[in-house]
This record gives structure tokens, sequence and C-alpha cells, in this order.
């Protein structure tokens, strides 16, 4: 039997690294200070170019590509990476990536389009310099067209797809109260079993940007604010608890440099 089958390995991710600032300076403080062992830009946000900086001053870290065709916040819309109407079926009548899921879907997208979107996502971050290690979906999963895509661009760009590489889920806490999150979280750790684990993670530090994220999509509105659990999720991956219960359970913090495929 191979070691590694002994082994409790953990991969810790963080997403959405480039929505705001207050995300970026999240995820750096998260890599220095704490459990994380990879994260992913979304191109299409505003921050993403800093983002992009900030990984290639830092070339330790594990980034990869948080692919997207969903902007989802009130008030705070993005545009595809490619002029909009060049990709008209992906965007609403402004221009704007749509708001959820299910109004990209009812739009009846056209998968040509999302595909040459979400490459120009890859081949964006890539002319930025950044040195990808994996690709992952933002906001959209299960088995679809649009994961079909994505399966695509990962066999043409030899990269592994988070998610859909073995992993077993550990199920996180984005959506338990702040206050409960350190303690429901080790609890889940203490629980794992020999395998390789995926724990997804969204950051931020506390900044009046990050309080101003609303969902767009009614069911999908965080009671408390979304600043505030992402905030908490921040504090999880820094606790000195969560820590020494990793020590304790011999967990290996590991990333997807290991499970590339070229």
């Amino acid at each position: 039997m191979d070691s590694s089958e002994e082994e409790i390995r953990l991969i810790v991710r963080a997403d959405d690294m480039g929505i705001l600032h207050s995300c970026n300076l999240a995820v750096m403080k998260a890599f220095e200070e704490g459990i994380l062992t990879c994260a992913a830009i979304l191109a299409p946000s505003p921050w993403a170019r800093e983002a992009a900086e900030m990984a290639n001053a830092n070339p330790g870290w594990c980034i990869g590509a948080h692919l997207t065709v969903v902007g989802e916040w009130r008030g705070y819309r993005w545009r595809p990476v490619l002029p909009y109407d060049k990709v008209p079926t992906i965007v609403d009548d402004e221009g704007f990536l749509h708001r959820s899921p299910t109004e990209f879907f009812e739009a009846n997208p056209n998968y040509n389009e999302v595909k040459m979107e979400l490459k120009a996502q890859i081949d964006l971050l890539r002319k930025w310099g950044v040195r990808l290690c994996y690709l992952d979906r933002h906001y959209i999963g299960g088995e679809n067209d649009f994961t079909k895509v994505v399966r695509e661009l990962a066999e043409e760009y030899s990269l592994p797809v988070s998610n859909l590489s073995g992993e077993k889920r550990v199920p996180g806490v984005y959506n338990e109260p702040p206050w409960a999150k350190e303690f429901l979280l080790m609890k889940q750790l203490e629980e794992l079993t020999p395998d390789l684990w995926l724990l997804v993670n969204h950051l931020l530090v506390e900044s009046p940007d990050g309080q101003g994220l609303i969902h767009t999509e009614p069911t999908h509105v965080m009671r408390g604010g979304v600043g505030n659990h992402r905030a908490a999720e921040l504090e999880c991956l820094l606790s000195p608890h969560i820590k020494e219960t990793i020590l304790q359970k011999r967990i290996k913090l590991v990333d997807y440099r290991n499970l590339r495929t070229g």
C-alpha cells in the first residue's frame, strides 16, 4: 500500500481571490500565518490584478484560476474578460455576467462562448505571470455543461480541477454562525480518516466593503452578513486550536502541485 493512503491529507483552499482588496489581504494572512495551502483568483473581478501581483511575489503559493460566468453581488457587477459583444449569451443586456447560476442556465448560453471566456480568464492570469497549479469553479457545481467545459480546459492545460480530482469534501463551516465556526471545524477535522480531503474557505479581513457584499439570489443571502462570515472563516484558519487539532490528528497539509497532470 502506498504510504500516502495511510495518511490524512488535507487541501485547504480559499476561493474568490481578487474579489476585494480585503480578500487578498485575508488570503495573504492565511498563507503566512494560518493553514491555507492554495487559493484561486477570479480573473474578471476588480482586484484580480493585485491578487496576481501578490501571487507572483510569493512563488511558494499554490494558485488556481477560479473560473466564473457569474457575478453574484448586488450593486457590484463584473463584465467578462473578453469584450462582452464577443460572448453575448453569457452576459445580460448591459454586458454584465449573470447574477446567479439559475440566471446563467436560463439564458441558454452558447458553450463555445463559455469556453472562449474561461480560456481567456486562464490566459489572462498566465499573461500576468501567474503560474497556475489548478482550476476550480465559482458558484456552479455538479455535473453539467459548464463543468464539461472546465474539464476540457483542464485537459488542454494539463491542470487538475479542484473537487474533481479524487478528493473527499470536508463539510466546512461556510453556512454556520460565525461564533460556532471554529468549534465545528475542529470537530470535522477530528473525524477525518486516512484519505485526500478538501476544505473550501471564503476569506475576508473585516472591512466596510466586505460588509457591503449581498447576494443577488434571495435564498443565498447570509444572515449576519457575508463580511462577518468570511472574517470568521479567516479566524478559523489562523486559530491555534485548529492548528493543534491538525498536529494531534497528524493531518498532512498538501496542495495541488502534487496532483498536476503534466
